[in-house]
């Protein structure tokens, strides 16, 4: 008698919704419903396997999805419904069976909390691999980002250039990122203070782009951004 009121009122969630979850959320709160289902039905060994594995895997995306060249939304997107669908069909016996046996569905307050949470984790985290790369120079406490659009002997020659022109010193702590789109290369620099409304500065860098795209980059244009310690641009100056 005690075991039928204890599997009456437990409460599992319906492994349908792991897909709507891994579509608007990813595939983490839904391993991690899937992996409370085991632990709530009475298999702990089921529950950790299920909360590490999601857990891991999740990370493991995370990290390697910002140094892949193709379209990453694309993959993490399928990803995402192909581990959810799984995800599903491991424990639809088990839930069918919670409910002829008169279990209760659980609420979806808390899996859409950490849904939500997780989502923007998730996001901070791809925002700042694209505005951050990977791939760095270091010219000692100056460092020199470059994208995947820049070969590692571009950003030599750049990062060269720079050193010998006193931009970057023993003493300085300099931050800048090289990119390309099509034939232009963009500087983008980190800087402080107003730079919106205070326009002192913009033939200063005006002289430093034409300077770059004969020195450095064959003549090709060069358009510089003021950017933010996350390289969000501030502000982007053209050279006509």
């Amino acid at each position: 008698m005690t075991k039928v009121n204890k599997l009456s009122t437990t409460k599992l969630w319906n492994p349908k919704s792991f897909i709507i979850f891994s579509v608007f959320f990813s595939f983490l709160p839904a391993g991690i419903m899937c992996a409370l289902n085991y632990g709530r039905s009475g298999s702990q060994k089921k529950k950790w396997i299920f909360l590490l594995a999601s857990i891991l895997v999740f990370i493991a995306l995370i990290a390697l999805l910002p140094i892949l060249s193709i379209n990453t939304s694309i993959i993490f997107f399928s990803i995402n419904i192909a581990l959810g669908i799984i995800l599903m069909f491991t424990q639809l016996k088990l839930y069918n069976k919670h409910i002829q046996n008169g279990g209760q569905s659980a609420s979806y307050l808390l899996p859409v909390i950490i849904g939500l949470l997780i989502f923007s984790l998730s996001a901070a985290s791809i925002l700042y691999s694209i505005y951050v790369p990977k791939n760095a120079l270091d010219y000692g406490e100056n460092h020199l980002f470059y994208t995947n659009k820049i070969t590692e002997s571009q950003a030599k020659k750049l990062g060269d250039y720079l050193n010998s022109e006193g931009y970057f010193t023993p003493s300085s702590k300099v931050d800048v990122k090289i990119d390309k789109q099509d034939t232009l290369y963009i500087l983008s620099l980190v800087v402080e203070g107003d730079y919106k409304s205070d326009t002192s500065y913009v033939q200063p860098m005006k002289a430093i782009s034409r300077e770059l795209s004969k020195n450095v980059f064959e003549n090709n244009k060069v358009r510089i951004d003021l950017c933010n310690d996350r390289f969000q641009v501030l502000n982007s100056i053209n050279v006509d």
